[in-house]
């Protein structure tokens, strides 16, 4: 029994003398390391102009605050008011963390767009390294520590003022003779032979392993039985086989049903377009023939006037091309080079006569696209060689009555190259 006491006052101040020494705590310069990155984190994403912080690393407010701009100054103030806990020397690191990550970027004083940047600042606290404090000395205990040697003799009382690495060498030693005794009090005793229980879990393994091959052969007793002795189950797989080749079959019928149908589908829109564009010219032609009809009896239920005195002057209007409706695009009073090609006389403004004007510039508009600009106003010999033609001359002028606004052709000129 006094051995036990002596065994456990040695371990008790072993481990008074080692427990600093194996504890961490957050140091004033590792606080203050922590609080310089989360102000730097801070101040980064609340300014999207602060880049140039991210290639320098300093480790204290000072530091941070020497190479800051104007803007950033300004925005670091909010992160400073926030307290400096004094009772850090107990933190380890989670704690720390925990602090400069989440509880400072919640403050209320911060602006809200540099609250992002506690993602950061956590990544970053999280790579520093607490290092262990400096052991402390540690005193002597003013009770004599009483150790008892193998021989059960009382040693030494170790005064306050010895030196405490006498004091630990004394200990290892009343250690070492403890664990000495305790060895020879153990050889001493008798040794009890203990239950082997091997055989129990061999048997329990054993009894495992005939139940597992036992249902494995059930199973597969069972998949051969629904296999074999159902007399419907290979004509079962057979009739299935049957009906899916069928309507595999049907799907491709009618995927061919249904290509035919589409190409029947195409052909049908395009006759309907070509129907549809054989009868929009008609009715642009009717159209024209009923304006023509109307314009032809408008004159002639003019009374005829007398020629010479009262006949109105004919006025001349030059004309560009005309499109596939026979309409011509433009009218203008003098020749408009580049666009004009025909000059048309009138003396009503209600229906006239139309030539290809005298002008070499509108000679050499039209033959250079005569399909363009002759051929849904004028008709001719060949009219696509231009080859070597240098004049257009009308050998019969071409009619044209003015309505909605513009000049219709209702009857073509005839023309020839020279």
């Amino acid at each position: 029994m006094r051995k036990n006491i002596n065994c456990l006052k040695v371990i008790m101040v072993i481990a008074v003398l080692t427990f600093p020494a194996i504890m961490s705590a957050v140091t004033q310069k590792e606080m203050e390391q922590a609080r310089t990155i989360a102000a730097k984190a801070y101040i980064r994403y609340a300014n999207d102009g602060s880049g140039y912080l991210d290639d320098l690393n300093p480790t204290t407010m000072e530091e941070l605050e020497a190479v800051l701009k104007t803007k950033e100054k300004e925005n670091i103030k909010a992160f400073k008011a926030i307290p400096v806990p004094t009772d850090y020397k107990d933190w380890d690191k989670a704690k720390l963390v925990e602090y400069w990550a989440v509880t400072a970027f919640q403050n209320k004083g911060l602006l809200e767009k540099g609250r992002g940047g506690r993602i950061r600042a956590r990544t970053q606290i999280n790579k520093m390294t607490i290092a262990p404090p400096q052991p402390e000395k540690t005193v002597a205990p003013t009770t004599p520590t009483v150790a008892q040697d193998v021989k059960g003799e009382t040693p030494a009382v170790a005064s306050p003022q010895e030196n405490p690495s006498q004091e630990l060498k004394q200990l290892e030693e009343a250690e070492k003779a403890l664990a000495a005794r305790e060895e020879e009090e153990e050889t001493d005793m008798p040794v009890e032979k203990e239950s082997n229980y091997t055989w129990v879990y061999i048997m329990v393994l054993a009894i495992l392993v005939a139940i597992v091959v036992a249902l494995v052969v059930y199973a597969a007793n069972v998949m051969k039985k629904n296999g074999t002795d159902n007399p419907t189950y290979g004509k079962r797989d057979e009739g299935d086989a049957e009906r899916i080749e069928h309507l595999e079959t049907a799907v491709a019928d009618k995927d061919v049903e249904i290509a035919m149908l589409n190409k029947k589908l195409e052909n049908a829109q395009r006759q309907n377009s070509d129907l549809k564009s054989k009868l929009e010219a008609a009715t642009a032609e009717l159209q024209s023939l009923k304006a023509g009809a109307a314009s032809r009896e408008r004159m002639e239920s003019r009374p005829s006037e007398p020629i010479g005195e009262g006949k109105a002057p004919l006025r001349s209007i030059y004309l560009g091309r005309a499109n596939s409706k026979g309409i011509f695009v433009r009218a203008d009073r003098s020749l408009n080079v580049g666009n004009s090609v025909f000059v048309l006389e009138t003396s009503d403004g209600y229906s006239g006569t139309f030539r290809v004007a005298n002008s070499q510039a509108a000679w050499s508009l039209a033959l250079s696209n005569p399909r363009e600009y002759l051929e849904n106003a004028c008709s001719g010999h060949n009219l696509d060689d231009t080859a070597s033609a240098s004049k257009i001359l009308t050998e019969s002028a071409g009619t044209a009555v003015f309505e909605g606004g513009c000049w219709r052709v209702i009857r073509k000129a005839k023309i020839r190259y020279v």
